[in-house]
C-alpha cells in the first residue's frame, strides 16, 4: 500500500467524519428550535411554562426552559417525600399497629381497658381491624370491663399541613387513622380523628357480641399492658405506590410524618419537614431556591424549580434501581393511576400534579431509541381548561420521545 493512498483514504476519512459532524450539528441545532418553538409557540394563554429534559445516562441536557425558575408543584411534591421515606425507612419498611389487653386472665372478662397503638399505618381500614378483632372472639372473650384507649402519641396533634386551602378535601393526619375517613374531620378538633378510630373498634367489638361498659378515650400506653393482637401493614414500596400512581394525599403525609418520627423519634410536621429540606439541601446545595412545606403538595407554599424535580427523577433512577426500583411506583402511562389515559404508546413513569391553575407532570420514558429521558413540565397561572394545558405537555414529550 503506498504511501500517496495511505494519505488520501486518511484524507477522505477526515473529510467523511467532518460531513458526518457538520449532519450531526444540523439535526442537533433542528432539533433544538423545533422544540423551542413548540414550548413557546403553543404554550397555553397566560401560563407561566418551565422544563427541563435530561439523558439519564448521559446526562445530556435535551431542552430546558426556565428551569431555575420556582413553580407551584401540586402532587409532583410526592415525588421528593416519597423518595425521601424510601431512603430513610428503606421500600421493606411496615407499618405496626397494636392491641394490647391488661397483663393477667382476660378471660371471659378483660379486666381493664383495651389500649391501641400505631405509628401511622396509612392503609389501616375498617375491614382489616375486624379481621384482626376477631381474634377477642376466638379466645372467648365475653366482656370488656374498661374503656377503649386510642394512643396516638407518636405523632403530634397537627392535623392538616401548612398552607393548605380550606375549600380542598384536606386529609386528616394521625398516628391511627382509618382510610375510610381521611378527609371528614375538622383540624381544630385534635382528637377527633383518634376518637373516630375508637368509635369503629368499639362498634366491631360490639358486632362481636362482646360486651363493653366504657367508653372511647385518648390516652396513653402504660406498663402494666402486654400485646395481644399485632397488624402489620404491607411493605412501604406498596404504599408509596399507592401515593404516587394515585395520588393519594392521605398516603403521601402519613408516610412524611413516620419519616420524622423514625429520625427523631416524634412525628411533627416541623420533624418531618426538616428530614426533607435536609436531604434535598444535600443533594442540591444549601443555597439552591426551593421551599417545601407539606408531603403530598396540596400546600400553595411549595416552591420547586423543574431542574430540581427532573435530577431528582435521575438520582432516583440511578440510585434505587432504575425501572425496577423507586421509579416504578410512578404511575405508567395508558395503564394506571393518573396516566391511566395519557401516552398509552409510550413506555413512561410519570407523576402529575394539579391544583387550581397548576398542572404539571414528570417522569422518566424510554424514548423510540432506547435512550432513557427525564423530563419535568410545569404550567401555572393558566387561565384555559387545564385538559388543553395536558395536552401540551403530551405534545411536548410526545416530540422528545419521537425525535430524541
Amino acid at each position: 500500500m503506498s504511501k500517496a493512498y495511505i494519505k488520501s483514504l486518511i484524507r477522505n476519512s477526515i473529510i467523511l467524519l467532518l460531513i458526518l459532524f457538520q449532519l450531526l450539528g444540523i439535526y442537533v441545532y433542528s432539533f433544538a428550535q423545533d422544540i423551542n418553538s413548540l414550548i413557546t409557540s403553543k404554550a397555553p394563554q397566560a401560563g407561566f411554562v418551565g422544563l427541563y429534559f435530561v439523558d439519564v445516562e448521559s446526562g445530556n441536557v435535551i431542552s430546558r426552559y426556565n428551569e431555575h425558575n420556582l413553580f407551584i408543584p401540586a402532587s409532583l411534591t410526592k415525588i421528593l417525600s416519597t423518595l425521601v421515606a424510601w431512603e430513610v425507612l428503606g421500600p421493606e419498611f411496615t407499618y405496626t399497629t397494636t392491641v394490647y389487653v391488661p397483663r393477667g386472665n382476660i378471660v371471659p372478662i378483660v379486666k381493664g381497658n383495651i389500649v391501641i397503638k400505631s405509628n401511622g399505618d396509612p392503609s389501616m381500614s375498617v375491614e382489616i381491624l375486624k379481621k384482626h378483632l376477631y381474634r377477642f372472639v376466638q379466645e372467648g372473650v365475653k366482656e370488656i370491663d374498661g374503656n377503649i384507649v386510642i394512643d396516638n402519641s407518636l405523632f403530634s396533634n397537627e392535623r392538616w399541613g401548612i398552607g393548605w386551602e380550606w375549600d380542598y378535601s384536606n386529609p386528616s393526619v394521625d398516628a391511627l387513622i382509618l382510610r375510610e375517613n381521611t378527609n371528614t374531620f375538622d383540624p381544630r378538633q385534635p382528637d377527633a380523628v383518634a376518637l373516630n378510630y375508637g368509635t369503629n373498634v368499639l362498634r366491631i367489638l360490639r358486632e362481636f357480641g362482646i360486651k363493653i361498659n366504657g367508653r372511647v378515650l385518648v390516652g396513653k400506653l402504660s406498663h402494666d399492658y402486654r400485646e395481644f393482637i399485632v397488624i402489620k401493614s404491607p411493605p412501604l414500596k406498596v404504599l408509596i405506590e399507592v401515593a404516587n400512581k394515585y395520588s393519594s394525599n392521605s398516603y403521601a403525609e402519613q408516610i412524611l410524618r413516620t419519616v420524622g418520627l423514625r429520625v427523631y423519634s416524634f412525628g411533627s410536621i416541623y420533624n418531618s419537614l426538616k428530614v426533607m429540606n435536609d436531604f434535598y439541601k444535600k443533594l442540591f446545595g444549601d443555597y439552591y431556591p426551593f421551599k417545601l412545606n407539606d408531603g403530598c403538595g396540596l400546600s400553595t407554599y411549595n416552591l420547586l424549580t423543574p431542574y430540581m424535580v427532573t435530577q431528582t427523577l435521575a438520582y432516583a433512577y440511578k440510585t434505587h434501581g432504575g425501572f425496577n426500583g423507586f421509579i416504578s411506583t410512578l404511575a405508567v402511562s395508558g395503564k394506571e393511576g393518573t396516566m391511566d389515559k395519557r401516552l398509552g404508546d409510550i413506555k413512561l413513569y410519570a407523576k402529575t400534579g394539579t391544583l387550581q391553575k397548576v398542572s404539571n407532570i414528570a417522569g422518566i420514558m424510554t424514548t423510540r431509541t432506547g435512550r432513557k429521558v427525564a423530563f419535568t413540565i410545569m404550567v401555572n397561572n393558566f387561565i384555559v381548561p387545564t385538559y388543553i394545558v395536558m395536552q401540551y405537555h403530551d405534545e411536548i414529550i410526545r416530540y422528545v420521545w419521537n425525535n430524541y
